[in-house]
């Protein structure tokens, strides 16, 4: 609160001048100060040369400071003599000099007034006085105090309570949340009240961070808990404020001061508004922010809370109450850099890079260049990592003038560093270089290891707060989970029911085990379960596709019949049922992350899972018996592995993608275990069996392989589509039909179906897949087609048929089946080779087989580089018949060489190369993968950096549509990276980029969005009306097809009047809103809109009405009457007239009437039609005088204006005739002599008059000027004399009469001085006082006098008479024993005239003189030698202060005086100003230096005799 001061008038205790030094009874003239607010009194009315009154050159500021502060008050006093100043107050004294202390510094000639820890009754009028003998100054300034806390005085219940002995509620109030020191400990799983608080003022797109932050993961539970909360408060708050809104939570500012806002509406002004800070309460101001730490200032409705000067301990807990209630929460936290940024070295037009870590994650720095704060745009990059652990800042295309120092600030904490810009000094002059593609600077350090070693630590705490939380809701969750039964929900088909289903965890490298049946249940939505119910009697159960994290699963049968499992999407998971009779259970794909297993088997059926997509896994079933189980792809650094078994049967294994890894199962008996494909540099093998059984393995994905399995029965194991580099398979089938499988998308697979009737299985491979026909046993056609760097091969067959593969493309391989009951067809008598070796290009850590067929059976030998091989070392050569395989398991650098096979004569070779496909580097993908926003017209810029190899292309693509260089395109290769330029982007240009980066091993893409911002289309038409009223026209329009990449915000709506050419802004809507109501119309009036869409990039172009649109239906009034003339003059012309007959049964609202000038044709409006004339005369103001005019009145109704009416008479604008009358004249005038003189009069007649001047009744002399305009006369004396003063008189006279008026002009001078003045004593304390009167008496009959007296008493000069028209005046009260003098004034009109002096009355005027009797008096003689009256002092000043030295020298004749320094003469030394004055000798100098210490000496000397004196000076540092 404040304490205010109380301004009254007067003087009170302790102000103004006190009884010994200040009289306060002096009479003098007032004075203006320069500065405004100072009151000068003057003594005496003409000061002596030199010589000047007090004054303030600076005056002291009102001060408002809080209670304790030190309050001063400082006044600079300028005055010669030096005046005085004395300071006083109002309402009490200043004498205390604990609380009152007055300095002086004669440094600055700054007079202080001190008040240390001011108190709130020291609030006050304080004043301050400057006095010397010519005049005083004085200036009054006002001091307010700001009480804080809780003042007991003030609280009269807290007294009464006290009395009471109820102390509690006596304490300082406390906020709800207690402070740390207060916190009792908390509970196993209890929550900090803070979150509740935080949740209640927070916005809902921050509760996420909140429960993160606190540890709580029920969220479910928490909205509902906060809605109750909520409802709780609001009605609480309702009690004190209304409207509460625009919570903005506590943050940083440029300036450095934190701040946080909030709007609401107090009910009651009174109430009291409090502020804390970790549940204490803290002080504030609301008009001193400068002044104080906390402020809390208001704006309207808005109430914002302010610190400055933040330091670490102002982190905390922020809450506003009014009264009892909170308002708004917010929390204040503080950073510190770990890494800082470092100092940057670049070459001109190098991209320069600032990089720092912080110790908590924020969501932007404030960034300065060159103490300017720097935002995001066309010069600077400001990025932030994930974790907003990383922060950097690039300075682009750098150049000199960028040269300096950059700072990033966190809060309080701040780190900077220099940027320096070297020139490039291979440039040629006057030439631009090309802008660099290096970046130069960073941190030098491991940025990412330290922020994650910062995350972690974070987590750390973050997951000790989560598990306190969980530890008891997890207790007793698992108590209750424990106490339930196990139980089975059976379900008919299309019926939803929930499962109990008991899982098992599976290990990344192990095998899934069955559990508990399962009910079928539909598609599970956002994080659900779907499973497939149980059934007993072969009926077909489905699993729906579980969605978003879902899981899907088929239903376990025990009949043999089929139970498929949908696609789990988003991280769900799809697994094939679980059979006891051996049919077969397909699992659909499961994608993202998702996992799809095989369903388990005890009769070695087989069980086939579907491709897992994106790191997820896919295993195939356990068996006990087996049979086969198969492993669908897993993808994304997924692992997939064929299932354990007991007897040596056969587990295939699906393709682990991404670098993952897909084996075959272990088998006890020998036989093989099969891998599917493994993806993305994974791998996937299929697996040999002892019975001639072909063993398939899972499509594996990207680049990958996958085929369907082959048995002895005819039966096949078919693996499910896996969808975006998924797997699709056809079913397996035992009679015979066809079995298709879709094509797997996106490097996915398809493969045909396995038959045992001949029938025909195609298999159609997209995109680096593997298409492979299906095995047959009657020697029917498997055709294969395998596309884009796929492989495609025949499927093997028993009985001896051909199996053809189709065309394998892009450097992959395609091969034949195999047959084992019958020789080739082709075979010829002598051995030869009918299909030989190729180069082929294999993946490192992959598989590769390369494949020698023979016409006959015959044996051969393999060499790579001239060097034999044999199998081992990861390298198996075989033979089955006339076919020779030699296969690398796992192709590594070192198997790269040239092979060759040799059987006799014969010999075929080929080059085998190991490499890698190309790959991105995670943070470089992401990064390429945000969009690139630009503005039309400007250029947009892509950039991917990959490692250096050889034989790579790299293709840029749009939409699908490969760029090339040229034109506004501009792709330049480097070694480790490419960039694509797009120049003067359009609109048009907003697509798809990509980048493909491809060698012989295989490609990668990575794509990206170009987003070019334009002002929108204009809106969609036509303009429809929606209503059209006298009053009202309701507009209706479509949004524009094309936005223009961004939003539009609003709608721009103008109009134009039918038959004007200007278009007027009406206002804009909002962008949800495609309607305008225009209010603003005039009934019968046409109007056109055109309407502009408008986003943040500019307006579009308009869309107008097609045609005007009228407001209401026009129904005009009749004609009025003629217009009738009334009167007439020169600035008027008063009309009136009739209403019209006919209104056309609607009321009449007004009149518009149109003037005509004479010989004119355009008819002007004398008022608007939305401005009628309501009476039915109207005066004429729009006239010229000596111009005729008609006019025409319509009458107007909500329709408009009606028909004109017949024009009236021409009437003629002036004025009727009149007698000259006089305006307001001056009748005397006063003027200076030598000045000129002006006598103006005004007046009226018609027509004009003939104007004369008369002085004295005689015609005025030739050199008097009369200017005569009209309404004017002007009579004019150019330099006057007193001769010219006299009366004059005008003389108007025209037709219709005269007349005349007088002025009496007085010419005059400032009068002289009276004669000598005389006094007289006719009676006891009476004088008369007599003068000569002054020489100008005569001239000027209003000269008078004024007699001023002074006494030795008083010895201040008053005015005892005025306006004395004689020359004598008797002075009363004159007492003996008193000087008295008097003054005589002469004044008139000019002013006042020098002052006639009296001889002195009183004391000695009338003593007797004394005769000598004729006795000489002897001769008395005043000579005498100088002498030292006061000696010079010790002096000892700090350095550069000033110094004033004296002493009083006295002798007769004036002895003549000189200053020595040292014994050296300084009276001519500029550095010392030395004065004397009637024996004082000064002086001074204004900064003492060091070598003015010394010895001074002063030596007085005159014709009698000598005097000295000396003294010392020493200079202090």
């Amino acid at each position: 609160m404040f304490k205010r001061t109380k301004v009254t008038d007067g003087t009170a205790t302790g102000q103004g001048p006190d009884a010994e030094n200040w009289d306060g009874k002096e009479v003098g003239f007032r004075k203006k100060s320069k500065v405004p607010g100072v009151m000068i009194t003057q003594y005496i009315e003409k000061l002596p040369e030199g010589k000047s009154h007090p004054d303030f050159t600076r005056k002291p500021i009102a001060l408002t400071i809080q209670e304790g502060k030190f309050a001063f008050f400082k006044a600079i006093v300028t005055g010669d003599p030096k005046p005085t100043v004395v300071w006083s107050r109002n309402n009490g004294d200043v004498s205390d000099p604990a609380r009152y202390q007055s300095k002086y510094d004669p440094n600055s000639n700054e007079h202080t007034f001190e008040m240390p820890h001011v108190k709130p009754d020291q609030a006050d009028t304080y004043k301050c006085f400057a006095k010397n003998e010519y005049g005083q100054a004085m200036v009054t300034v006002v001091l307010n105090v700001i009480e804080v806390g809780f003042k007991m005085t003030k609280a009269p219940q807290q007294q009464a309570e006290v009395a009471n002995c109820n102390f509690k509620k006596v304490l300082k109030r406390r906020s709800k949340v207690v402070p740390k020191a207060e916190e009792p400990e908390k509970k196993e799983g209890e929550i900090d009240p803070k979150f509740w608080e935080l949740l209640m003022s927070a916005d809902k797109k921050d509760y996420e961070r909140i429960c993160a932050e606190f540890g709580v993961t029920d969220f479910r539970w928490m909205l509902k808990k906060l809605n109750e909360m909520k409802r709780e408060r609001e009605e609480e708050q309702a009690e004190f404020v209304k409207n509460l809104s625009d919570l903005k939570p506590i943050h940083i500012n440029a300036d450095g001061t934190a701040s946080f806002e909030l709007e609401f509406d107090l009910l009651d002004p009174s109430s009291s508004i409090y502020l804390y800070k970790d549940g204490e309460m803290i002080p504030y101001t609301k008009e001193l922010g400068d002044k104080m730490k906390h402020c809390l200032r208001k704006v309207g409705r808005k109430y914002i809370f302010s610190m400055r000067d933040l330091m670490p301990e102002d982190a905390g807990f922020y809450q506003l109450d009014v009264e009892d209630v909170n308002m708004f929460s917010t929390d204040f936290k503080m950073v510190d850099f770990l890494v800082k940024i470092q100092e940057v070295k670049a070459m001109e037009r190098e991209d320069a890079v600032f990089e720092c870590v912080i110790s908590a994650p924020l969501s932007k720095l404030m960034w300065f260049g060159k103490n300017m704060p720097l935002e995001q745009g066309d010069k600077y990059d400001i990025e932030v990592s994930e974790d907003k652990l990383i922060h950097r800042l690039v300075v682009k295309d750098c150049m000199v003038v960028d040269k300096g120092i950059y700072a990033a600030c966190a809060g309080i904490k701040s780190c900077n560093a220099w940027l320096v810009v070297e020139a490039d000094k291979g440039a040629p002059k006057g030439k631009k270089t090309a802008r660099k593609t290096t970046r130069a600077g960073g941190s030098g350090t491991d940025l990412q290891k330290v922020a994650q070693e910062q995350q972690q630590i974070l987590d750390k705490e973050r997951e000790e707060r989560k598990e306190k939380i969980k530890a008891a809701r997890e207790a007793a969750a698992e108590a209750a989970a424990a106490e339930e039964p196990e139980k089975t929900a059976d379900s008919g088909a299309g019926k939803d029911k929930g499962a109990a289903v008991k899982v098992e965890r599976i290990d990344k490298t192990s095998v899934a085990a069955t559990t508990t049946v399962a009910g079928d249940s539909g598609s599970g939505h956002s994080a659900g379960k779907a499973s497939g119910g149980a059934k007993q009697d072969g009926s077909h159960a489905d699993a729906g596709g579980g969605h978003s994290a879902g899981k899907a699963s088929g239903g376990a049968r025990k009949d043999g019949s089929i139970a498929d499992a949908g696609g789990g999407h988003s991280a769900g998971k799809a697994s094939g049922g679980a059979k006891q009779d051996g049919s077969h259970a397909d699992a659909g794909g499961g994608h993202s992350a998702g996992k799809a297993s095989g369903g388990a088997k005890q009769d070695g059926s087989p069980a086939d899972a579907g491709g897992g997509h994106s790191a997820g896994k896919a295993s195939g079933g356990a068996k006990q018996d087996g049979s086969h189980a198969d492993a669908g792809g897993g993808h994304s650094a997924g692992k997939a592995s064929g299932g354990a078994k007991q007897d040596g049967s056969h587990a295939d294994a699906g393709g682990g993608h991404s670098a993952g890894k897909a084996s075959g199962g272990a088998k006890q008996d020998g036989s093989h275990a099969d891998a599917g494909g493994g993806h993305s540099a994974g791998k996937a093998s299929g697996g040999a069996k002892q019975d001639g059984s072909h063993a398939d393995a899972g499509g594996g994905h990207s680049a990958g392989k996958a085929s369907g399995g082959a048995k002895q029965d005819g039966s096949h194991a078919d693996a499910g589509g896996g969808h975006s580099a998924g797997k699709a398979s056809g079913g397996a089938k035992q009679d015979g039909s066809h079995a298709d499988a879709g094509g797997g998308h996106s490097a996915g697979k398809a493969s045909g179906g396995a038959k045992q009737d001949g029938s025909h299985a195609d298999a159609g491979g997209h995109s680096a897949e593997e298409a492979s026909g299906g095995s047959r046993q009657d020697g029917s056609l498997a055709d294969a087609g395998g596309h884009s760097a796929g492989k495609a091969s025949g499927g093997a067959k028993q009985d001896g048929s051909l199996a053809d593969a189709g065309g394998g493309h892009s450097a992959e391989e395609a091969s034949g089946g195999a047959r084992q009951d019958e020789p080739l067809a082709d075979a010829g008598g002598e051995p030869g080779i009918t299909s030989g070796l190729s180069d082929i290009h294999a993946i490192r850590g992959q598989p590769a087989e390369l494949t020698v067929k023979m016409n006959t059976d015959c044996d051969g030998a393999w060499f790579k580089d001239g060097e034999p091989l044999k199998s081992g070392g990861g390298i198996s050569i075989t033979k089955d018949a006339n076919i020779h395989k030699l296969t690398i398991h796992s192709c590594r650098d070192t198997d790269s060489g040239l092979l060759r096979f040799v059987s006799g004569d014969l010999s075929t070779e080929g080059r085998i190369t190991v490499g890698d496909v190309p790959e991105f580097d995670e943070d470089d993908l992401h990064k390429f993968s945000k969009p690139v926003i630009v503005r039309v017209g400007q250029n947009a810029a892509f950039k991917m950096p990959f490692q250096p190899q050889e034989s790579l292309t790299v293709s840029w693509f749009k939409d699908g549509t490969e760029l090339k260089d040229g034109g506004g395109v501009k792709i330049v290769r480097e070694p480790n990276h490419s960039r694509l330029l797009l120049r003067d982007c359009l609109r048009s240009d907003s697509g798809e980029i990509k980048i493909q980066l491809k060698n012989p091993f295989g490609a990668v893409e990575a794509t990206s969005q170009l987003i070019v911002l334009d002002r929108p289309g204009p809106p969609e038409g036509p303009v429809e009306t929606v209503e059209t009223t006298s009053s009202v026209i309701e507009i209706k329009w479509n949004p524009p097809k094309d936005d223009g990449g961004s939003a539009v915000t609003n709608y721009i709506i103008e109009r134009q009047e039918r038959g004007h050419s200007l278009w007027t802004k009406l206002g804009d809507v909002s962008a949800e809103k495609t309607s305008f109501r225009d209010r603003n119309v005039t009934h019968g009036k046409k109007y056109s809109y055109r309407i502009y869409a408008e986003n943040p990039q500019g307006l579009s172009d308009s869309l107008e009405t097609a045609d005007s649109i009228m407001a209401g239906i026009m129904i005009l009034s009749g004609p009025p009457g003629k217009p009738k003339v009334v009167s007439t003059s020169k600035t008027c012309i008063n009309l009136t007239w009739t209403p019209p007959e006919d209104d056309k049964g609607v009321p009449i609202i007004g009149y518009q009437v149109e003037k005509r000038k004479k010989d004119t044709n355009q008819w002007l409006a004398l008022n608007a039609i939305n401005e009628p004339i309501e009476d039915v005369n109207y005066a004429v103001k729009d006239v010229t005088e000596g111009a005729e005019y008609e006019f025409r009145v319509s009458a107007i109704n909500e329709s408009g204006a009606g028909d004109a009416s017949p024009p009236s008479a021409m009437a003629c604008a002036k004025n009727p005739n009149m007698r000259p009358c006089f305006k307001d004249p001056e009748d005397f005038l006063v003027v200076r002599a030598g000045n000129s003189v002006r006598v103006k009069i005004s007046y009226e007649a018609e027509p004009p008059p003939h104007i004369t001047w008369l002085k004295d009744d005689e015609p005025i002399a030739p050199w008097i000027n009369v200017i005569n305009t009209e309404g004017m006369s002007q009579l004019v004396i150019p330099s006057s004399k007193r001769s010219d003063s006299a009366i004059y008189t005008i003389k108007a006279k025209n037709s219709v009469g005269e007349a005349f008026f007088d002025v009496e002009v007085r010419v005059t001078d400032e009068p002289k001085c009276p004669g000598p003045v005389e006094l007289e004593q006719t009676v006891y304390g009476k004088v008369a006082v007599s003068w000569v009167p002054s020489p100008d008496q005569e001239l000027d009959d209003r000269l008078y006098y004024v007699v001023s007296q002074h006494d030795s008493n008083t010895r201040m000069w008053k005015t005892v008479a005025d306006r004395l028209f004689a020359n004598t005046y008797t002075a009363h009260n004159i007492l003996p024993g008193i000087e008295y003098h008097f003054r005589v004034y002469a004044k008139n009109d000019m002013g006042l005239s020098d002052p006639s002096q009296s001889p002195t009355w009183g004391a000695n005027s009338n003593r007797v003189p004394i005769s000598s009797n004729g006795v000489s008096s002897m001769e008395i003689s005043f000579e005498r030698p100088p002498s030292i009256l006061v000696p010079l002092k010790v002096h000892t000043p700090p350095k550069g202060y000033q110094l004033y030295m004296t002493c009083a020298v006295r002798g007769c004749p004036t002895p003549n005086v000189s200053w020595y320094l040292n014994n050296t003469c300084i009276n001519s030394d500029k550095n010392y100003y030395i004065t004397n004055s009637c024996g004082v000798c000064s002086m001074y100098i204004l900064r003492v230096r060091e070598n003015d210490g010394g010895e001074y000496r002063v030596v007085a000397v005159n014709s009698l005799g000598k005097a000295e004196c000396s003294t010392k000076l020493t200079v202090r540092d």
